[in-house]
């Protein structure tokens, strides 16, 4: 015969087990992402990029629910901001952009940098590629991609081009072409797109691999787009051929993608890809990106990594063979 006292206390251990089940299962739960703004990396200073990363990070926010708030980190060829995104929260709430310099060009010029492309990312989505425009100030006098060439053979060393930074996309391919055009142009880097437009439009630099973005600088008469880079003429400047088309067998385009830190939740990861790919099916963000020479390109994640790799692959065999070093 149980005691009563005994009963008593099954009684109670009972009623308790049932008052812990009646809570509901969501209390202790972390809110449903995202619940507070996320930070968006920028590897340049405030210009054109960082406008042209808004256009898509204000769509997202609408698409999320939530504020995208740009941090710029710029400097050393985009590694400053890839270090950054490698060691950010993987929470969801930092993401960042990753763009040709950063995951591809740094990692074969430089040991030492604080990230491994193959293990700190979490790849999300390609944003948009370009084609460079070889520009030169209007008091250069320089008018033809063939004047140029002609005169940087004629005076080697004499010239100097200008890029957003050692070992960025606009110094690697300034250099590759130097090298197919068969000319010495002394390499005078800056940090940043706008610095150096603005030295470029004043004279202090001769030239530059520049985006898409120096449309208004073209058509106002500060500047003279000698070439693009693409297989095919650039849609923004119809009248400007080639570098083909102009006896240097070269092309190139830059290419910008989103990332997070490796190591996020796979189902943060796939609402991140879905909203930026939302985004770039918006007319008027397309409308946005074609005026200012920009293809958006969408892409998987695994899709992003695999460019990633095989220009890596691509890009350490020219850069041994140019023997281009970071200065």
């Amino acid at each position: 015969m149980k005691r009563p006292y005994a009963a008593l206390r099954v009684a109670a251990l009972g009623l308790a087990a049932f008052a812990a089940a009646a809570v509901p299962a969501y209390s202790h739960a972390a809110p449903p992402w995202p619940s507070r703004p996320i930070t968006v990396i920028v590897p340049f200073p405030p210009g054109p990029v960082d406008a042209n990363v808004r256009i898509l990070t204000t769509k997202v926010s609408a698409i999320l629910g939530q504020p995208l708030v740009l941090e710029n980190r710029p400097g050393a060829g985009q590694r400053i901001g890839g270090a950054a995104l490698a060691r950010a929260p993987r929470d969801g709430y930092t993401i960042g952009v990753i763009t040709q310099a950063g995951a591809v060009v740094a990692p074969v010029l430089d040991a030492t940098a604080q990230y491994d492309v193959r293990k700190d990312f979490t790849y999300l989505t390609m944003g948009y590629e370009s084609p460079f425009i070889v520009t030169t100030p209007a008091s250069s006098g320089i008018r033809t991609l063939r004047q140029l060439v002609d005169q940087a053979k004629a005076k080697p060393g004499a010239y100097k081009f200008g890029s957003t930074g050692a070992g960025t996309a606009f110094h690697i391919w300034g250099e590759a072409f130097n090298s197919t055009a068969g000319i010495k142009l002394l390499h005078v880097p800056y940090k940043g797109e706008s610095p150096l437009l603005q030295d470029l439009v004043g004279g202090q630099v001769d030239m530059a691999f520049s985006s898409p973005t120096v449309r208004n600088l073209v058509e106002s008469g500060k500047l003279v787009a000698l070439a693009t880079t693409g297989d095919t003429r650039a849609p923004q400047f119809p009248d400007v051929p080639t570098v083909r088309e102009q006896g240097v067998p070269f092309s190139a385009v830059s290419w910008l993608g989103f990332g997070a830190p490796a190591g996020i939740p796979d189902a943060i990861r796939d609402r991140l890809v879905a909203a930026f790919h939302e985004a770039m099916r918006d007319p008027q963000v397309q409308a946005t990106f074609l005026a200012n020479g920009l293809q958006l390109q969408p892409t998987s994640p695994e899709q992003f990594r695999q460019q990633v790799n095989s220009e890596t692959a691509r890009l350490k065999k020219m850069v041994t063979s140019l023997g281009i070093r970071l200065e």
